[in-house]
């Protein structure tokens, strides 16, 4: 009995659904709402703490208001990705007009 071998697109397939049930999970259950309700809390706090600061004539400075909550996560391999996508772009733009034109003296 030979065996069978196994069909990647169905796993892969298979694989993007599970991405999508969970993202629809976490949609329906009010993940997303409440954390976008938490960081318009953050926000009113913020802006009332800086109008209370005005009001007691403090120095204000921007910093003590804003939060950056920036988080880098990108790896070796998403910057290898990015830097393969750029000069794909790049080609596409510049490479492919200068090719068609290439042609077009060829055939005039």
């Amino acid at each position: 009995m030979e065996k069978k071998k196994p069909n990647y697109f169905l796993i892969i397939l298979s694989i993007f659904f599970l991405i999508y049930v969970a993202y629809f999970m976490a949609y329906q259950s009010g993940y997303y709402e409440a954390n976008i309700s938490r960081k318009s809390k953050i926000t009113e706090e913020k802006i009332e703490e800086f109008e209370h600061d005005i009001k007691e004539g403090k120095e204000i400075d921007i910093k003590d208001y804003v939060n950056n909550d920036f988080v880098d996560y990108s790896s070796s391999m998403s910057k290898i990705g990015n830097n393969i996508s750029s000069k794909i772009d790049s080609f596409m733009d510049g490479g492919l007009s200068n090719f068609f034109d290439f042609l077009g003296k060829l055939f005039t």
